[in-house]
Formats: structure tokens, sequence, C-alpha cells
């Protein structure tokens, strides 16, 4: 389950967005098959034409977004603003209603074809402590204040939405935990650029893997003139 996730993540939407905005697919298309690959099977064309990811970018906002979210992409310069390496763990898939897949059905491609596009859904997820990641180093008092003001809306802060093809939510699952280079847009959108780790729901990082390498510190030597 996890390989088969793998093979359709980040998706086109995120894809597309890294085309556009910056990251991982920016700058990596070429004007070559879009199915062609090595001897090895690796894709040698993994971003978008600037045209094809546009299309792509602007059609999930139009049906997937808001007015506000529209008028905010079509009249103002997006950029990128944030980029944070994260952990999530995933805890509701929420695919496309009949309403969106018929909208995305009556939709063309960049080249005028109806019925390429693919609908967009939602996939829910909190936040997760992952490989390489150490909490804050809090005071006593720091941590004891930061406990007992945390509430309702602080685990609400820990819960992100990201848009994602149909075809890839159907190999996700609740439980699974990604480990993911994340890009903000000035518009509020964020959206996965780089995959870094895909993790079934049962694997834990337990405290001790974090001290693999680590060496007892020598004596601190001092140069004598």
């Amino acid at each position: 389950m996890i390989l088969d996730a793998r093979k359709f993540l980040p998706g086109d939407f995120n894809i597309a967005a890294s085309s556009l905005y910056g990251g991982r697919y920016k700058d990596t298309y070429v004007d070559i098959d879009d199915d062609a690959s090595d001897d090895w099977g690796v894709v040698l064309n993994p971003g978008f034409a600037i045209p094809k990811a546009e299309h792509i970018f602007k059609t999930a906002i139009a049906i997937v977004g808001t007015d506000e979210l529209f008028a905010k992409v079509m009249g103002a310069d997006v950029e990128r603003v944030n980029t944070e390496r994260m952990c999530f763990e995933v805890i509701q898939i929420r695919r496309s209603i009949s309403k969106c897949i018929e909208e995305y059905a009556q939709a063309k491609d960049e080249s005028g074809n109806p019925g390429a596009m693919k609908p967009l859904g939602l996939l829910v997820v909190k936040r997760w402590e992952g490989p390489g990641f150490e909490k804050e180093d809090l005071t006593e008092d720091e941590d004891e204040s930061k406990v007992k003001g945390k509430g309702v809306a602080d685990e609400l802060t820990d819960i992100s939405i990201f848009w994602l093809e149909n075809e890839s939510l159907k190999h996700c699952f609740e439980g699974m935990k990604l480990d993911v280079t994340v890009h903000e847009l000035n518009v509020g959108i964020k959206y996965f650029d780089a995959i870094d780790g895909v993790y079934c729901s049962f694997f834990e990082y337990l405290p001790n893997e974090k001290m693999t390498g680590w060496k007892e510190p020598g004596m601190l030597q001092h140069s004598h003139t």
C-alpha cells in the first residue's frame, strides 16, 4: 500500500503548483513525450510545461476554491512565501463530491480536450513528530504554561488540509504518515512539493534512533602559545 501511494504522490495539482511557483518540479520539464522514461524506468519528464501547469492550477481554483480565493489568484501576483519540512499523519480522506466530479468532467485540458482533468478531493492531516524532528526545548515554567493553555483551538492549529486528486486519495489511508516539504503561497494555498517519506500507520520513530551517530564529546583542547 505504501509503494502504491508513493507512485501517486504528490499528485498533479501539487506538481503544477511546484512547477509554477518554485520547488522540486520547477524548470524540470523539457519538450519530449510526457510518458518518456529511460532504460531504468525513471520518468525523464517529471514536471509540467507552464501552460499545462497553469491550466491545472487555475482549474482547481475555479472548481474547488472559493470566490474569494479565485479573485486573489486572478488579481494578484501569486508567489511562494514560506517553505517548511513537516511530518503529518492522515486523519481523514475526503473524495470528490459528485458535483465536483461533474464539473471536472466538463472541463477541458490545455489542449481543449474534455474529460481529461482529474477531480480533486481533500487530504486532512495532523502534525506528527517524525524522523529527525525534535520538540521545542522549553524551561519547566514555559512547558507548564504551555500545557495549561493548550485547548481545542491549539489542537486545531495542528490540522492541515491539502488538495489531492481522487486517483491519489484512493491509495491513501487513515493513519498513513508523511514526511514532506510544504510550500505556502501568499494567497493562503499550501502544497506538497517533495514527498521525503511515506510510512505505515504503525510506524514509530523511537527516541533512541535519534541518537544514531552520536559520539561522546571529548575534552576541550586548548591551544598553547
